[in-house]
């Protein structure tokens, strides 16, 4: 029980997810209902989680990594879905407005993209991530030429 005890706590995170239940059962071979409402302390003692300590430390820090990716990832989505480009007249036409705000963002998302995808958690999101590395990638580009042009102009 000294060693039950203190995984069972582990994996009262909020962090595990289905899918980390799934690999604690895959882990474990052993199956159990934690769905369920009648999900209880016997189900985790039959798992016979003494044998497995290490796996499921392992198993919680990943799910706990994983919710640190997928929250800074959802941040960073935030960011760009409310990011918009300001336009002031110049010479009786349009150019881009101060930059400076998002060009930070640029290289600071790209940063924390790269980042996650050193990490060996970042599999659950590991498609999520390299979009938004393309992305910025694109936007840089579009951004330096578009500042080539009005600086020539």
């Amino acid at each position: 029980m000294g060693t039950i005890l203190p995984l069972i706590s582990e994996l009262h995170s909020k962090y595990m997810m289905d899918r980390h239940w799934r690999r604690l059962m895959t882990i474990t071979q052993k199956n159990i209902n934690f769905t369920s409402p009648g999900f209880c302390l016997e189900d985790l003692i039959k798992l016979e989680l003494y044998k497995y300590g290490e796996e499921v430390s392992d198993l919680v820090d990943s799910a706990t990594k994983e919710a640190r990716i997928e929250t800074n990832l959802n941040k960073i989505e935030g960011i760009w879905d409310s990011q918009k480009l300001d336009f002031i007249e110049y010479k009786d036409t349009f150019i881009l407005g101060q930059l400076d705000e998002t060009i930070e963002f640029v290289e600071t998302h790209s940063m924390e993209l790269m980042s996650m995808l050193s990490s060996k958690d970042v599999e659950e999101f590991k498609d999520r991530v390299l979009k938004w590395q393309q992305n910025l990638k694109k936007v840089d580009a579009m951004l330096g030429i578009w500042i080539k042009v009005q600086k020539n102009w």
